[in-house]
């Protein structure tokens, strides 16, 4: 069952952006990057480019939800009905802006949620929206902290920067990261954003030491993990690689607690006659898997203490790869990267 209070009304699909000031803290999470502002060539009438972004922020110890979406808009702004928005302002550049301060319940989980929806001038919609929600554990199901860490003043503000325009320039960028990660059940310690700038460091320092890297480029610093959206013990990166020889895609996952043989692994150990598993005197797991045919490599360390650090490199295109095992295998075995 769903019940709204205040005024009923929705704007669609949810997504997000963040912008913050300095008594907010941006949560550290997955970073659910946002999608390319863009329209296929073949849509269909009254369609608009739109991307979106979305972040946990913290005020004063109470965590909300920030969400906003950028439209391209080319038709006027939307009516003003009862129910859809308490107020209705248009400043003197036309800029219309809605706002909404409301609530609604599913199933009796009451949700507190502001939103304000800002037309600008050159033909952009954007949608500010802040809630009490707490999206920041996935393990630990929709929670509410009972406070918007966001006034309506405040989302007005997001919604009329500037640079979220459609028409405002394109700041360069690193492409964006492909998506990676590993088997996990979700239950291992929390890899904080301290021990992920130290797992970068300790990357970075490897790298610079790997034996027969010096004609190796990469499109980004070998250091850039991130959490994935599904918990806080797995961070994953993407790098590709290149050099001479050819290009290759470089995926990088450490999992801070992982059994010791997960089913994935042993499906795998069962049916590809590539891989071989190793157990030392200590306990450590180390899987290889190399494929000659298109020099594919994977390795895979379960440390005593169940962290995993799986590295491999693929082809792209059916280049080359430029990394070998015996690459990956040192970038793996750093000391470093060993959080116990």
């Amino acid at each position: 069952m769903v019940r709204r209070g205040g005024c009923l009304g929705g704007f669609g699909h949810r997504r997000t952006a963040c912008l913050l000031d300095a008594d907010r803290e941006l949560r550290f999470q997955g970073p659910r990057p946002a999608e390319p502002l863009a329209l296929p060539e073949k849509s269909s009438p009254g369609r608009s480019a739109s991307t979106h972004a979305r972040g946990s922020l913290v005020r004063d110890g109470h965590v909300g939800t920030l969400t906003v979406d950028v439209q391209a808009w080319d038709r006027p702004a939307l009516p003003c009905v009862a129910g859809a928005a308490d107020r209705r302002d248009t400043r003197p550049d036309s800029t219309v802006l809605d706002l909404l301060d409301t609530w609604y319940e599913v199933n009796g989980v009451r949700t507190l949620e502001r939103t304000v929806v800002a037309y600008l001038p050159d033909g952009t919609r954007i949608v500010a929206t802040a809630n009490d929600a707490d999206n920041t554990d996935p393990r630990a199901g929709g929670r509410h902290s009972g406070r918007i860490p966001l006034t309506l003043d405040e989302l007005t503000a997001i919604a009329t920067t500037g640079f979220l325009a459609v028409t405002a320039p394109v700041l360069p960028a690193v492409p964006l990261m492909r998506s990676c990660g590993a088997f996990t059940d979700g239950n291992g310690p929390e890899l904080t954003q301290e021990k992920v700038a130290r797992l970068d460091r300790a990357l970075e320092a490897r790298w610079a030491s790997i034996p027969g890297n010096s004609d190796l480029t990469l499109d980004r610093p070998i250091g850039s993990l991130r959490l994935t959206d599904f918990g806080k013990d797995t961070i994953c990166e993407v790098v590709t690689a290149e050099s001479a020889a050819g290009e290759g895609r470089l995926e990088i996952v450490v999992v801070s607690g992982q059994p010791a043989s997960t089913p994935q692994d042993e499906y795998l150990n069962e049916i590809d006659p590539n891989r071989t598993t190793t157990v030392s005197a200590d306990g450590t797991i180390v899987t290889l898997g190399f494929y000659p045919e298109h020099g594919s490599a994977y390795f895979s360390l379960i440390l005593p203490s169940t962290q995993q650090i799986i590295i491999s490199i693929t082809p792209i295109k059916g280049s080359t790869v430029p990394v070998t095992l015996a690459q990956i295998e040192y970038l793996a075995t750093a000391p470093e990267l060993d959080l116990g």
